[in-house]
């Protein structure tokens, strides 16, 4: 699943063109981002954060990052692969 600050129309669209396999949720009023503490501090803004969850419900892993995208499914496989 993911989970953005952007509206729901927007998301599916998006989910739509690039055909992803998973759910979008819109968190219009942020407080996903909040709970997960995916906001920058000062300005309010969502940050580009992936989550690995595991069976559990634990988080496995939070890879943060503004520019490297690609990076963040390889770090996401990697760790899921690891066990």
């Amino acid at each position: 699943m993911g989970v953005s600050t952007d509206g729901a129309e927007k998301l599916e669209r998006f989910r739509q063109e690039r055909d992803l396999p998973f759910a979008l949720v819109s968190d219009g009023s942020g407080a996903i981002a909040r709970a997960y503490r995916a906001r920058w501090p000062i300005v309010a803004v969502a940050r580009r954060v992936t989550y690995l969850v595991g069976r559990d419900r634990r988080v496995r892993l939070a890879f943060h990052s503004e520019r490297r995208f690609a990076e963040h499914a390889a770090h996401v496989l990697r760790e899921a692969s690891a066990g």
